[in-house]
């Protein structure tokens, strides 16, 4: 009797140890696997419930230009405010913005989204207003730029956390506001400018009968047109050493020879008389490269090119002529006079033009589309010394051709 009931009670120890044993089990299976799993769906519908709520009447972006653009109040825009319609002119992918230079566009100057600084000059507002007395932390304040460190005019040492976005040619910029891009014909895609770009290579092979009579019968050498003069990069020092060894006919201030600006004939003979275009950049920056070689490639003649820009990033191989790939001024001159001689050889830098297009930039386009972007609304970032930034490393004075 004795020892049936302490197997009874064994039985019991062991039935209560299993359950508890289970109920353990139970218990991280809830709450470490079911759990977490039911309450983070729960979090995600609270939070798109609340994003709902919280959501503005009034989903519209609007940028304000702060300050002139080389003297223009409205950055050369069509009207003092522009909307959708402008966007949508553009073909951009994002359209929902207004620009303004009207600071009572909107009750407060805190209630725009963006606000755009233009640094390549000197701010001419106030002494007592140079800029907002008031801001939101969600707003952005930009800083844009088309010039060179060379030719930045405002003093940007103030700027400690000043700046949120910068808009400038730099591919490093949060918005790249280059002077022109390169477009594949077939997939509509921009290839360049970009840090990597996949470029088509088909040169090698080139042919077209049409361009080898056009060539044939081109009789000057060398053309440039500038009209500052003592630039930094020393671009008329290098072209009269050029002009030491062949013809260049240099119009503008900067020479001899006149041409009215937008005279259908001043580009015309690009095309029948000139064989090569010298687009020299006033600074040798990286990534500065201006609108000089672009308006030459819409000629058939090849830019000559000068400057601080890998420039395969920004335009197709064999396309151009890179100055500073050449050691010595005689090299590159014999190279140039060698291209004369081969019309076949010279053509082969007209190849692109069967697969690529040059287009505008549009910098509002991609500046809409940011303010768009759900991690703008999430994240804020500040350029601590934007000077730096700008400024470090950016130019060289010395170039890698000697002259």
């Amino acid at each position: 009797m004795i020892r049936k009931m302490k197997r009874t009670r064994f039985v019991l120890y062991l039935s209560s140890a299993t359950l508890a044993i289970l109920l353990v089990v139970i218990f991280f299976i809830h709450t470490q696997c079911l759990r977490p799993s039911i309450s983070y769906y729960r979090i995600l519908e609270e939070h798109i419930e609340m994003e709902r709520a919280t959501a503005d009447d009034d989903p519209r972006k609007y940028i304000l230009l702060y300050t002139n653009f080389f003297g223009n109040s409205n950055w050369y825009l069509k009207a003092e405010t522009v909307g959708p319609d402008y966007f949508r002119s553009m073909q951009c992918p994002v359209t929902d913005c207004v620009l303004t230079n009207n600071r009572e566009l909107l009750a407060d100057i805190t209630e725009y989204d963006a606000v755009l600084f233009h640094v390549a000059e000197a701010w001419t507002y106030s002494l007592f207003e140079k800029v907002p007395k008031l801001r939101s932390p969600r707003q952005i304040y930009i800083a844009a730029n088309m010039e060179s460190p060379a030719h930045t005019k405002h003093l940007l040492e103030g700027d400690h956390d000043f700046f949120n976005w910068t808009m400038t040619y730099r591919l490093d910029s949060d918005i790249i506001w280059n002077y022109n891009n390169f477009v594949d014909q077939n997939s509509g895609q921009v290839i360049g400018p970009n840090e990597n770009p996949q470029w088509r290579s088909e040169w090698q092979t080139y042919r077209n009968d049409t361009l080898l009579e056009l060539a044939t019968r081109k009789s000057k050498m060398g053309v440039q047109f500038v009209s500052h003069c003592g630039a930094f990069s020393r671009r008329d020092e290098l072209v009269q050493q050029i002009q030491r060894l062949m013809e260049v006919d240099v119009y503008g201030k900067c020479g001899t020879m006149e041409c009215p600006r937008g005279s259908p004939r001043c580009s015309q003979m690009l095309t029948d008389d000139y064989r090569f275009y010298f687009a020299f950049e006033n600074s040798l920056c990286r990534d500065y490269i201006t609108e000089k070689m672009y308006n030459s490639m819409n000629s058939y003649i090849i830019p000559v090119v000068f400057g601080g820009a890998d420039y395969a990033k920004f335009a197709p191989p064999r396309s151009y002529i890179d100055v500073q790939q050449f050691a010595t001024v005689p090299e590159l001159v014999e190279y140039l006079e060698w291209l004369a001689e081969n019309p076949d050889e010279y053509i082969k830098y007209f190849w692109w033009k069967e697969h690529y297009r040059i287009t505008g930039d549009q910098p509002f386009c991609q500046l809409c589309r940011k303010l768009h972007d759900v991690s703008t609304r999430q994240r804020t970032q500040y350029y601590k010394d934007i000077k730096r930034w700008w400024f470090d490393g950016a130019c060289q004075r010395e170039a890698k051709i000697s002259f």
